[in-house]
């Protein structure tokens, strides 16, 4: 992607031009990687919460689930290389994390899916390993 493509997800997915099945998980990685690039990962992460709960609420859907969104910003932070330029580093966390399946080595389905993950972040309870 380039630099003008990145902005342009970002601004459709903050004033909800997407429509649900539109935004895919490269976009939320291509996402994620911008919004680190501009802050910490608090920072970031409480961009992307309020992105997707306006997303949600916009096209009213129950789609926002705070486990997983940090699991995703955590990972993504973990393996950012800000040292590349912002296309080239979306390309590498596409590339190195495009694989939804991922999150299933760090979370039984039982945690994943319960209501507590839904609201609130869980740490890993597999052995992938902690975040």
């Amino acid at each position: 992607m380039t630099d003008s493509e990145i902005l342009t997800v970002v601004r459709k997915l903050e004033q909800c031009v997407f429509a649900p099945s539109e935004f895919h998980h490269r976009d939320h990685l291509a996402v994620c990687v911008f919004y680190l690039y501009g802050g910490d990962l608090e920072t970031a992460m409480d961009r992307m919460r309020a992105s997707l709960l306006r997303f949600t609420a916009h096209h009213n859907v129950k789609g926002y689930h705070e486990t997983i969104t940090r699991f995703w910003m955590r990972l993504v932070e973990q393996r950012l290389d800000r040292r590349l330029c912002l296309g080239q580093a979306v390309r590498q966390i596409q590339e190195e994390l495009e694989d939804k399946g991922i999150i299933n080595r760090y979370y039984s389905k039982e945690r994943l899916h319960s209501l507590e993950a839904k609201e609130s972040w869980m740490e890993p309870d597999q052995s992938g390993g902690c975040l």
